[in-house]
């Protein structure tokens, strides 16, 4: 299993039109073979800060998520709302 953390700040004056992309991408991710979850939560200690949480099959569903329309539609479009770049990690989850 994949998963990944995608640590957001959005510039204050594009929250709601960041919410509001993120909310299709959020529902198509879920959608996807592959895909184990996907979940966009708040950072309750700092205003417009948010998480991104994926769990993914494994690397192949990864890659496939990555070059879908959807992905690919809200990365363009999101830049503009960042207030910096997202700070991404990915994890391998093994069994022990």
């Amino acid at each position: 299993m994949i998963v990944i953390h995608a640590h957001i700040l959005v510039k204050s004056e594009h929250r709601e039109g960041f919410l509001k992309e993120v909310a299709n991408l959020v529902k198509e991710s879920q959608a996807e073979q592959g895909n184990i979850s996907y979940q966009l939560y708040e950072d309750t200690s700092q205003a417009n800060k948010f998480v991104m949480l994926e769990e993914w099959k494994d690397a192949d569903a990864v890659t496939f998520h990555f070059n879908t329309p959807h992905f690919k539609d809200f990365g363009k479009m999101a830049q503009n709302y960042f207030q910096e770049a997202p700070r991404v990690a990915k994890y391998e989850v093994t069994n022990a």
